[in-house]
């Protein structure tokens, strides 16, 4: 029998019956054998086992508010070209970095912009910018403001969004087929420039590669603790919007049973064999700073809850409990307002 989530019986028993396999045991395993090991196993399942430097050219230059700005066409090795932005202070010391990840929100027509604000942008995207930040960010452009609190920002368009949007929500899920029919997962492409581009902000001049961060919300969120788990580049990781464990976000009425947008955050290659938590658990014992809404109907509050137990079993046996943060916001739905950027940017600098 199908239901009307399309869960079907099949669905509904792998869903209660998942073992979970590559999941760390402290019964079976040392933590940094486990680690070095399911590292190794990921990578090659995701086809990121080896990672080089996007390559850059600079569009355009601007200064605004004590910083310089960037636009960039990012090349990465799979062949696709991305439009980013850059943000810096306007000094020449050495800063500390982030990489930006925006969300997904079923809103394609900006993604870099999202996060970062430049002066002169068109009419019809400024008006895109002015309502996505007003309902998801509080009318704040993160990347912006945390150029202001000393940091380099880079922020690039995903495959789907901004100046490479598709077709629209329901194209989605022909856009993921067609990337499977040649064994690659729409997730996975996402990753891949995720990881590249991490690796060339890290070596982009005036940054202090000791002190680099992945950071986003909503899908942002989950970009930036696969980017945390996998890259060594990445040291510290602020997250939000996106963890709870398999079996709680497969239940009646979740997003994630919709199939469409859940394309671009769903890895086949490690499913059922490593659950969320524990993929998130692969940076540790790296500062994570890993939350959510309690009333975010995506991401329930008994799911999310179950996650942030395993993670912080995790960080234990990685002798750095300390250096992980889990928190829900109360009565808070999905969404990242000012106040709630205040505090991941806090942490963020008392941790860099």
């Amino acid at each position: 029998m199908i239901d009307g989530d399309n869960m079907s019986g099949l669905a509904k028993r792998l869903r209660d019956t998942v073992s979970f396999g590559w999941n760390f045991d402290p019964a079976k395993y040392a933590f940094a054998a486990w680690r070095e090991r399911m590292r190794d196993e990921v990578r090659a399942a995701l086809g990121v086992e080896r990672i080089t430097p996007a390559g850059a050219s600079v569009v355009s230059e601007w200064r605004e508010g004590g910083c310089k700005g960037q636009e960039l066409q990012l090349h990465f090795s799979n062949g696709e070209i991305a439009g980013a932005y850059l943000l810096r202070p306007d000094t020449d010391a050495r800063t500390p970095a982030v990489l930006l990840l925006h969300d997904h929100g079923s809103f394609f027509s900006i993604g870099k912009e999202k996060m970062i604000g430049r002066p002169g942008e068109p009419p019809e995207v400024a008006a895109d910018i002015d309502r996505w930040t007003a309902k998801l960010y509080g009318g704040r452009q993160v990347g912006n403001e945390l150029a202001r609190r000393g940091y380099t920002v880079l922020c690039a368009d995903a495959l789907g969004w901004g100046g490479r949007k598709g077709n629209g929500y329901e194209a989605q899920q022909a856009l993921a087929a067609n990337l499977m029919q040649f064994g690659f997962s729409y997730a996975s492409v996402i990753l891949r420039e995720d990881l590249e581009a991490m690796a060339w902000l890290c070596r982009s001049p005036g940054v202090d590669r000791a002190r680099v961060a992945s950071f986003g919300y909503s899908m942002g969120g989950s970009r930036a603790w696969q980017v945390a788990a996998l890259s060594d580049d990445a040291r510290v990781c602020v997250a939000g919007g996106w963890m709870a464990t398999l079996q709680g976000l497969m239940q009646p009425g979740n997003n994630q049973l919709r199939g469409q947008s859940a394309f671009s955050m769903l890895h086949p290659q490690i499913a059922g064999k490593l659950d969320y938590p524990h993929f998130a658990g692969l940076a540790a014992p790296k500062p994570a700073l890993i939350f959510s809404g309690g009333d975010d109907r995506h991401f329930p509050e008994p799911a999310a809850l179950a996650a942030h137990e395993q993670m912080h079993g995790i960080w234990r046996a990685a002798n750095a409990e300390p250096c992980l943060e889990t928190r829900l916001w109360p009565g808070a739905a999905h969404a990242f307002p000012v106040d709630q950027q205040d505090h991941a940017m806090d942490w963020l600098g008392r941790t860099m």
